[in-house]
């Protein structure tokens, strides 16, 4: 199981369309975790990560706080890993 760990930033909503194709798409909810990365250095940087999220009103209530929730991970290219919140994961609210 893997597990992120960040600040809930922002909620929103993608809308759909079409892409450069001509190919329709569904509009997609989003959120913004802000968490840290530890460089190879030993120094910690932030990264805003989007993660897609199938309800938005789960999520509302976590705005501004630390929460966790499962993901899958997967990498389509070199050095470019995308993560997933697994279905039916809800974020946990973490005390600091």
């Amino acid at each position: 199981m893997l597990q992120i760990t960040g600040q809930v930033i922002n909620i929103f909503t993608v809308p759909g369309g079409k892409d450069k194709e001509g190919k329709e798409y569904d509009a997609s909810n989003k959120v913004q975790l802000m968490g840290e990365v530890m460089l190879p250095s030993g120094e910690m940087k932030y990264d805003l990560m989007d993660l897609k999220v199938d309800d938005l009103q789960l999520w509302e209530s976590c705005k501004g706080k630390t929460i966790a929730v499962e993901v899958g991970a997967f990498a389509p290219s070199k050095g470019n890993i995308i993560f997933t919140v697994k279905k039916g994961a809800k974020p946990q609210e973490i005390n600091a």
